[in-house]
């Protein structure tokens, strides 16, 4: 777990001030400071108390109620020589040094304690209610000790708070393949908020059935496979090579081509589909397809009306595809124009075309740990159909900068460039990390089944 998580989970909280996410010796640790709020909440009691019964006792003495006068300012000097003692007693606690979960170590580390993570055990981490405030605490025999506290009104903070300190302590350490396959995936997983220590589990069901349903349309195990074998298999790679042919041709070509499209476009969302639609379609196809346009062409009444086989030949499946992206998502027309304008601006984008597996891979890979987090699959399901993925990846790049360029070549032409930046500040961060799977893994790290 990612202490920046925490931090995050903390922000805009009363805890927000004793949460830091800090780096120590190049390595991420979670810095916690306890911010004593049972003594602070009795020390602003105790000061605002003796400061009314000062102003008592000065009320008292103008009506000439020296007697009681003289009670009421005795108790409120009383009172705030408490308040000095106890605010000085919390000075000198907030100059003791911070409690650190550091992950690199898998331990907690608090002065010369040092308590492993493998000792301790969820119970020993403690969501406890009292009348103004939650606090989590560590409750372990070697340390004990408050870790943060939150407002009654920050329950929810509170619980997403003890939830990842438990992740973060429970995960299991991941093998060195292990590690690398969550790194080919990281690019696409980061900028979906997706961690890059672990494959996920249970407790992140409600994230995982977020992601499936959006953008993927995905509601159960049935949908999730077919989804990874299309991406295994084709993906969007093909599409990607027709679009690089069509934008090397002449200009003629592509503006035709383009005319067509936007018309198409125009007459599915008006629910045109008359003889002229079919006319239409045939010639985009045909155009589309260039040399090899009539072969296709032949095939389009045969997929508009479902006949059965007519998708089987590779080009009815190649077709039936294109069709379904055409029908189905009322984006892809523009999307389409827009690849067609990159890859004819860029002849270099247009060379790489037949490198950008990993696109259609690291999604690949995702839905994996995604059928993990909604309980669909197991764990040992998902590492052993990852593993021929990572190995496939690794033989077709050179390094993880050679993944991570190919990976936002992708990512640009699937999007157009919508939210591109995103996704670049996610491998930014992925080259950046001294605690991620791209520092701790080299690339060439020979890929097996190294668990158990």
């Amino acid at each position: 777990m990612d202490p920046e998580a925490l931090e995050k989970a903390a922000r805009g909280s009363l805890a927000e001030g004793d949460v830091r996410a800090v780096v120590v010796d190049g390595s991420a640790v979670l810095r916690l400071r306890d911010g004593h709020l049972p003594l602070m909440v009795l020390d602003g009691a105790l000061g605002a108390s003796g400061m009314l019964t000062l102003v008592a006792g000065g009320v008292l003495l103008a009506f000439g109620r020296s007697g009681a006068a003289g009670y009421a300012l005795g108790a409120g000097a009383m009172l705030l020589a408490l308040f000095t003692v106890l605010f000085f007693a919390l000075v000198a606690l907030t100059m003791r040094p911070p409690l650190e979960f550091r992950p690199r170590e898998r331990a907690v580390v608090w002065q010369d304690v040092s308590l492993p993570f493998a000792e301790i055990r969820p119970e020993h981490l403690v969501l406890r209610e009292r009348s103004l405030y939650l606090q989590v605490l560590l409750r372990h025999p070697v340390l004990s000790r408050r870790l943060a506290a939150f407002s009654t009104r920050e329950r929810r903070r509170a619980a997403e708070f003890h939830r990842l300190l438990t992740e973060m302590v429970s995960a299991p350490d991941l093998t060195p393949t292990q590690r690398w396959i969550l790194g080919a995936a990281a690019p696409y997983g980061l900028p979906h908020d997706l961690p890059v220590d672990r494959l996920g589990t249970a407790a992140d069901r409600d994230r995982a059935h977020a992601l499936l349903a959006d953008p993927w349309n995905v509601d159960d195990l049935d949908q999730l496979l077919p989804a990874v074998n299309w991406l295994v298999q084709d993906g969007h790679r093909a599409a990607f090579a027709q679009d690089a042919e069509l934008a090397a041709r002449p200009d003629a070509e592509r503006e035709e081509y383009a005319r067509l499209l936007r018309e198409i476009d125009v007459m599915i969302a008006e629910e045109r589909m008359g003889p002229p639609f079919v006319e239409r379609l045939v010639e985009l196809v045909r155009v589309r397809y260039g040399a090899a346009g009539e072969a296709y062409a032949r095939l389009v009444p045969g997929l508009l009306r479902d006949e059965p086989g007519a998708d089987v030949s590779p080009e009815g499946a190649e077709l039936a595809v294109f069709f379904g992206s055409l029908f189905n998502d009322r984006d892809h027309a523009a999307e389409e124009l827009g690849r067609l304008k990159l890859l004819a601006d860029d002849p270099s984008l247009r060379a790489t075309v037949g490198r950008l597996l990993i696109w259609d891979y690291a999604r690949a890979l995702t839905l994996y740990r995604l059928g993990r987090m909604a309980d669909w699959l197991t764990e040992g399901y998902c590492w052993d159909r990852m593993l021929p993925l990572a190995i496939d990846v690794q033989r077709r790049y050179a390094s993880w900068d050679d993944l991570a360029t190919c990976y936002l070549q992708g990512r640009l032409l699937w999007s157009g460039g919508e939210d591109q930046r995103r996704h670049e500040t996610a491998v930014e961060r992925l080259r950046a990390d001294p605690d991620g799977p791209w520092a701790r893994v080299p690339w060439d790290l020979p890929l097996e089944r190294d668990w158990s």
